[in-house]
């Protein structure tokens, strides 16, 4: 019986009668439907298995802008999600130091899409993308099961998914959140370019799955301008003016909307009108502001519209696959706090530039360029229904009149000398509202509601429409961001770790060996905790780095511990503070096991054969791929030999730096393991560096590059090539990325390119 619960299946059917008696019939095991996939980890195997990756501080941004609670910085994460996800739901369940629990009230995430499983004619193929497909379901659900741990009680998730894996994403959100928190399906509907298809429709929406945790989820409705004209088609029903002007129309009352009532039409205008779940936002052209030039980037006003509707004031936006930053910058425009998580160095570096140049609208900014015809509500209406509309521009131009009585009756009479006229159809005249010098008694409202007025003339009806003012352009400024940090998760600075001070580095050291924190002492000596069921000491190199572990010292903590035949006990400290190579000591048949930092943690790397756990993208198209990391890694910078010039390109000045040598270098590996460039990422250039903030300009992939230099055989270098009239500032910054997220940072100014 323990058996079958611990392996979570079900109980044969006389086993739940006694255990449960008179409970609820339960379903007999294979009726219900239920989710199976190859790899498929059990929720509590995802908890308790996953490694938490401790974060380790950057640096800090803005601190002379703090946020009203002091205790509060904005997180802006670079590793893999799922262990930095571990990481935050551990520090929620214990010291809470960050601050986020009970506090994140909205996730929103934009997960990579699984581009490569596209439709495949080939069998062979279609089946080795459903078992990629299976992968990427895992990979997203793991994540799935963690942020609806971190989520707070009245919190909600919305999950960005395109056409190839969304039906299927559909299922596991079913799963993991309960289908009975699913709140809706909402469509994007985006703008997309006219093409001729051969086999299917155009595809033009993405599809947004939002969840609640719970019932006491925040929700607050987006509403939309209604016009008269949108009333009146909605409700099927007239207006009604009482005697006093003002304006009525029929609208559902009382329980269940089985009773009507009515209502005065300004008050239902005020209100608004509900939001569906199809959003035709658009998406913002190649020439906006907004534009980050990172593939997939998401439009600010659909992140906006998210946060708005789920997120309160006092709440935290979290996004682990915040990509181009989008979701980090919208929620700082609106006031909310974030985290922002992503393991690629394009993102973390996009994302950083786009807080430091923030301004306070949302979106780009939109000027109305709208003729007078586009800003009038009825415009069909006139052209369908009139024998002629007669137009009076905004413009003043010499020439120009109002709409008065007077002008209306030599109208009238020129309509009724042409012949004009048409039995029951109006003539149309469209003018702004101060062209309209009609006395308002003489007028009439439509009956369609659209807002215009009628008035009868010697004999002939005027239907007369105003037009709108164009919108006023809101004016951008400036938004300097809140205090934010940049964090590492699950790849380190170990330069950085050996400085930290004891109370810091213990609790980081012994995560990164994944040790049961359980403080104990055996015969006066304290123990920090246990792998497995063995004890655990962490050597306190902080306070003793002059200090070394040898030979003798094995001897006196054997005599301490007081060691008996089979035990083990394991010891960790960093590489530097220790006088032998072994990784293991035997003392009267007693195992000490020495665990060292960093060259213990890399092993599991070593045995995947992998040389470090965040792979980086070499190419544009690669920049949303799937990534998993296989365990934590430390930097180590690349061997790079670099030259910068100035030379002459036809009539074009240019200033280039020639990459003679770029190797990785890291711990596991050394730069002979690589062919030169093998492993280059890209070049991230900031042209007008201020001396303290990086800010992305330019990126230039190491596939490109490569291209122009023959291949990886035959390059001999490669260029990055900057027009001189471009770098216009004192410093330029330059940092070299190799596949695995370490850098190289150069600064030149002017006068290094000769």
């Amino acid at each position: 019986m323990c058996a079958l619960i611990r392996a979570g299946e079900q109980l044969p059917a006389q086993w739940r009668g006694r255990l449960f008696p008179g409970g609820a019939k339960l379903p007999e095991a294979g009726k219900e439907y239920r989710l199976v996939y190859d790899g498929k980890m059990r929720r509590e195997e995802v908890l308790a298995q996953t490694p938490a990756a401790p974060w380790q501080l950057v640096r800090s941004f803005c601190a002379e802008r703090p946020h009203a609670d002091k205790r509060w910085r904005n997180l802006l994460v670079w590793g893999d999600n799922l262990l930095a996800l571990r990481e935050l739901l551990a520090d929620q369940q214990g010291p809470n130091r960050f601050g986020t629990r009970g506090k994140i009230k909205l996730i929103y995430i934009d997960p990579p899409f699984a581009t490569r499983q596209d439709f495949m004619k080939d069998k062979e193929k279609a089946y080795r993308d459903k078992v990629l497909g299976a992968q990427f379901i895992e990979f997203l659900r793991r994540r799935l099961i963690l942020l609806r741990e971190l989520l707070s009680d009245d919190g909600s998730i919305y999950v960005h998914l395109d056409w190839k894996k969304g039906h299927y994403l559909k299922a596991v959100m079913d799963e993991v959140f309960g289908e009975e928190n699913f709140r809706n399906e909402i469509i994007w509907d985006y703008s997309y370019r006219m093409m001729s298809l051969p086999n299917f429709f155009n595809r033009k929406h993405d599809s947004i799955f939002f969840y609640a945790k719970s019932d006491a989820a925040c929700f607050n409705m987006p509403r939309s301008a209604w016009t008269k004209g949108d009333l009146v088609k909605s409700r099927k029903q007239a207006i009604h003016v009482d005697e006093q002007g003002v304006e009525w129309i029929w609208m559902p009352g009382g329980k269940g909307h089985s009773k009507n009532k009515m209502r005065r039409v300004d008050e239902i205008l005020a209100g608004g009108k509900a939001m569906s779940d199809v959003w035709d936002l658009g998406i913002f052209s190649s020439s906006s502001s907004e534009r980050q030039n990172f593939p997939t980037q998401k439009p600010e006003n659909l992140v906006e519209r998210i946060i708005q509707s789920s997120c309160p004031v006092d709440g935290i936006v979290l996004d682990c696959f915040v990509g181009s930053g989008t979701t980090a910058a919208v929620a700082e425009k609106l006031g909310r706090r974030w985290i922002a998580m992503d393991c690629g160095k394009l993102a973390i570096y996009t994302t950083q530039k786009r807080l430091f140049s923030l301004t306070n609208v949302v979106g780009t900014t939109k000027t109305d360029n709208r003729i007078e015809t586009g800003r009038v509500e009825d415009w069909a209406e006139h052209l369908n229904t009139s024998p002629g509309v007669f137009v009076i521009t905004e413009k003043t131009r010499k020439g120009e009149c109002d709409v008065t009585l007077e002008l209306l009756h030599d109208l009238a009479a020129l309509a009724k000398k042409h012949d004009l006229v048409k039995k029951d159809a109006a003539l149309s005249l469209v003018c702004p509202e101060e062209k309209l010098r009609v006395p308002a008694n003489h007028l009439k409202e439509v009956e369609d509601g659209a807002g215009a007025k009628i008035i009868k003339v010697d004999g002939v009806e005027f239907r007369i429409s105003l037009i709108a003012p164009k919108d006023r352009t809101e004016k951008e400024k400036p938004l300097p961001a809140k205090e934010f940090a940049l964090y590492r998760a699950g790849i380190y600075d170990m330069a950085a770790i050996r400085q930290m001070p004891w109370d810091e580095y213990r609790p980081f050291v012994l995560k990164l060996f994944g040790v049961h924190e359980q403080p104990d002492k055996r015969y006066g000596l304290a123990l920090d905790g246990c792998i497995g069921t063995d004890a655990v000491l962490l050597w306190n190199y902080p306070d003793h780095k002059k200090l070394t572990l040898d030979y003798g010292y094995v001897d006196d903590l054997h005599r301490t511990l007081r060691g008996k035949p089979g035990e083990k006990f394991y010891v960790i400290a960093p590489v530097v503070a220790m006088d032998f190579a072994e990784d293991e000591v035997v003392r009267d048949q007693t195992t000490y096991v020495f665990l060292k930092v960093p060259l213990s943690v890399l092993m599991r790397l070593i045995e995947k054969h992998e040389p470090a756990a965040l792979k980086q993208p070499t190419k544009e198209e690669e920049v949303n791929e799937v990534i998993d990391a296989v365990g934590f890694d430390f930097i180590s910078q690349p061997q790079v030999e670099v030259k910068a010039k100035k030379w002459r390109n036809g009539l074009l000045k240019e200033m280039v730096l020639e990459i003679r040598e770029f190797r990785a270098q890291t711990l596991a590996t050394e730069p002979e393991d690589f062919k030169n460039f093998e492993t280059f990422s890209m070049a991230m250039v900031d042209l007008d560096y201020d001396g303290d903030v990086f800010r992305l300009g330019r990126v230039f992939w190491g596939e490109d590059l490569l291209k122009e230099a023959g291949g990886l055989d035959e390059a001999r270098s490669l260029l990055v090539k900057i027009p001189e009239e471009d770098f216009t500032c004192k410093k330029m910054m330059v940092i070299l990325c190799d596949r695995y997220g370490n850098e190289k940072t150069l600064v030149f100014e002017k006068k290094d390119f000769k």
